[in-house]
């Protein structure tokens, strides 16, 4: 504002300088991996529950986040856990045979990931405006 000569800023052209930097790789993340958990939580609950099985690792347990070299957070299954074959043949069925021959039939798969990935588009998109907005609002001095 100009008042009588001399330019008072209030500290708007601080801010906007702030704004002007982006987002810290660190932010970046933050808003990505909230986003990436509710693809997470959103696929965990269509993949297919076994019962009555010791094992170390069930499918949705194996299913975690990851921090990529670019800050993005991407959704897959645990290395460690061998479970990612499983996922794929669960997820996109098969062909089954006997001896090499293809005599059996399609086993369809339930495509769950496919399906979780159109269940959570709109609430993922909304997460990802809010996270922007909130570390829009802390670079601006909002709350």
């Amino acid at each position: 504002m100009i008042d009588g000569g001399k330019v008072n800023d209030d500290g708007f052209t601080e801010k906007i300088d702030k704004l002007a930097e982006g987002f810290s790789a660190d932010e970046l993340y933050q808003a990505n991996s909230k986003t990436a958990e509710v693809f997470k939580e959103t696929v965990q609950s269509l993949i297919p529950e076994r019962d009555k099985v010791n094992e170390k690792y069930h499918i949705r347990g194996a299913v975690k986040t990851e921090r990529k070299k670019n800050n993005a957070a991407t959704v897959g299954i645990l290395k460690k856990s061998k479970k990612a074959y499983v996922t794929r043949f669960i997820n996109d069925g098969w062909d089954s045979s006997w001896n090499g021959k293809r005599n059996g039939h399609k086993v369809q798969g339930l495509h769950f990931w496919e399906k979780a990935a159109k269940q959570a588009e709109e609430p993922m998109n909304t997460v990802m405006k809010e996270e922007v907005k909130k570390i829009i609002n802390k670079k601006a001095g909002g709350n």
